[in-house]
C-alpha cells in the first residue's frame, strides 16, 4: 500500500512549491547514504544550479559536443557527494574530484559512488578547505566546473556552531575561500549556493571581481532552521542579513506554528567572460533589491523579481520540508497528490 501524505492547510498560492523540483532527488533514496548533517532543501537548489553551470562548463565553441566528451568537475565541501554523482550521472564522460574536511563525509561519499557504479571516474578526498594541499589538488585536476554548497549560518563570537553549519562572522566564510580557489585554477564555470543571512551581494560582487558573471538564480523562501534559528538574535544585529519576520510570512513558511523567521535559500551558476562588468554590477544589485524586498514586504517581494538574468523562485513551507525529507529515505513517492 503506499503512502499517502495528506497536508494539514493548504498549499502558499503565490509561489510553486519547492517539492516541483524534486524529481532530481529520486535517485538518491536507500540505499544511498546521507551524512549525520544534510539539508535536502540546500542540495536541491544547489542541483538545479549546478545543471545550469553545465552549458557554460563545457568546451567553448564546440556544436559537436557530447555528454561523452567529458568534464572534470570539482565539488568542494561534497558531504554524502550527493551533487558531484548527480552531475557524473549527467556526464557520462565526466570525472570528479570531491573534497571534504570530515573524513566521515569522505567515506559516505565513496560507498555511494559505488553504489552509482560511478567510483572509477571519481575521487575522494579529506582535505581541509584552507589548506595548501587543495590548492595543490585543485591545480592539478585543472577542473572545468567547480561546485560548492557550503555551510553558510553567521556564527556570534561569543559561540562556535557545529562544523557543517557555521561559517563565519558574517557567514560567507567558506564562500570566500571557495571564490579565492577559483582565481587559482580558473574553471570555465561555478555553482555556489549561499543565503540571505550572509550578506548576499557581496557573493555576487566578489565572484565578479574574480572574473566570473552571474548567468542565473535559484531562490527559495525558507522558514528558521535547527543552525539559523539558534543565532537569531545575532541574525537581528548584522547589518547585511536579511530576515523576514511578519506575521505573513511566519503564517506561509510555517503554517504548523513553528516558524519565527524566514529567510531566502541562493544558488547561482556563474561562467567566466571578459567585458561583462556592467551585467555584473546590475546582478549584484538585483540580488541585494531582491533580499531586501524579502525582508521588507515576504513571500510577495519573490513574485516575478526584476533582474537582468533569468531569477526561478519558490517556497517550501514546513510541510513541505518534512514531504521532501520523508521522500529521501523512501517513506513517501513526490509523486503523491498533497490535500
Amino acid at each position: 500500500m503506499p503512502h499517502r501524505f495528506g497536508r494539514p492547510v493548504r498549499s502558499n498560492h503565490l509561489l510553486a512549491s519547492f517539492t516541483d523540483e524534486a524529481s532530481r532527488l529520486r535517485e538518491f533514496a536507500p540505499p544511498f547514504r546521507f551524512t549525520s548533517f544534510f539539508s535536502p532543501e540546500d542540495t536541491l537548489l544547489c542541483l538545479c544550479a549546478s545543471e545550469a553551470a553545465l552549458a557554460h562548463a563545457r568546451i567553448p565553441g564546440s556544436a559537436a559536443y557530447t555528454s561523452h566528451d567529458g568534464l572534470r568537475i570539482a565539488d568542494l565541501t561534497t558531504g554524502s557527494g550527493l551533487v558531484g554523482l548527480h552531475l557524473l550521472r549527467i556526464e557520462t564522460g565526466s570525472t570528479l574530484l570531491a573534497l571534504d574536511v570530515d573524513p566521515v563525509a569522505i567515506e559516505t561519499a565513496r560507498g555511494n559512488a559505488e553504489f552509482f557504479g560511478v567510483h572509477g571516474r571519481a575521487r575522494f578526498d579529506c582535505i581541509d578547505l584552507w589548506s595548501e594541499t587543495i590548492v595543490e589538488a585543485l591545480a592539478g585536476y585543472r577542473p572545468h566546473l567547480i561546485t560548492c554548497n557550503p555551510p553558510y549560518v553567521p556564527e556570534p563570537k561569543a559561540g562556535s556552531l557545529q562544523l557543517e553549519a557555521g561559517a563565519g562572522e558574517d557567514g560567507t566564510a567558506h564562500l570566500m575561500r571557495a571564490i579565492e580557489l577559483t582565481t587559482a585554477v580558473r574553471p570555465r564555470a561555478l555553482s555556489l549556493s549561499w543565503c540571505s543571512l550572509s550578506d548576499p551581494a557581496r557573493i555576487v560582487r566578489e565572484t565578479e571581481a574574480a572574473g566570473y558573471i552571474l548567468n542565473s538564480l535559484f531562490v527559495v523562501a525558507i522558514a528558521d532552521g535547527e543552525y539559523s534559528g539558534s543565532v537569531h538574535d545575532y541574525l537581528r544585529s548584522l547589518p547585511n542579513a536579511y530576515i523576514s519576520e511578519s506575521d505573513a510570512t511566519i503564517r506561509e513558511l510555517g503554517p504548523d506554528g513553528s516558524a519565527r523567521f524566514g529567510y531566502l535559500l541562493i544558488a547561482g551558476e556563474f561562467s567566466r567572460e571578459r567585458g561583462a562588468r556592467q551585467r555584473a554590477t546590475e546582478s549584484e544589485t538585483a540580488v541585494q533589491r531582491l533580499c531586501e524586498g524579502f525582508a521588507a514586504h515576504g513571500v510577495e517581494a519573490l513574485i516575478n523579481p526584476i533582474a537582468p538574468i533569468p531569477v526561478r523562485t519558490w517556497i517550501l513551507d514546513r510541510w513541505d520540508e518534512l514531504r521532501l525529507r520523508a521522500s529521501l529515505h523512501g517513506e513517501i513517492s513526490m509523486a503523491t497528490t498533497p490535500a
